[in-house]
């Protein structure tokens, strides 16, 4: 099931690569037996390039946010 969340995760971090032009991502990770999360924070992006990025979201995880500035994805493990 982690597995899911790493393909989701690098889909958004490779979104983030190619729609910001620089800055700084800072990644956190939060985890219990039953869930976990992962928040990106990035640079404001006006525009994403990564044009399927909600199918894949969607496709490999229980729960999602994105924002102009910031991704939280989830992922339940039960």
């Amino acid at each position: 099931r982690l597995n899911e969340l790493a393909v989701a995760a690098e889909a958004v971090i490779t979104d983030i690569l190619l729609s910001a032009r620089e800055g700084v991502l800072e990644i956190e990770s939060v985890h219990d037996e039953e869930v976990f999360r992962v928040s990106i924070a990035h640079p404001e992006i006006e525009q994403r390039r990564f044009k399927n990025l909600d199918r894949v979201l969607d496709r490999f995880l229980d729960d999602y946010e994105i924002t102009p500035t910031r991704a939280m994805l989830e992922k339940r493990l039960r």
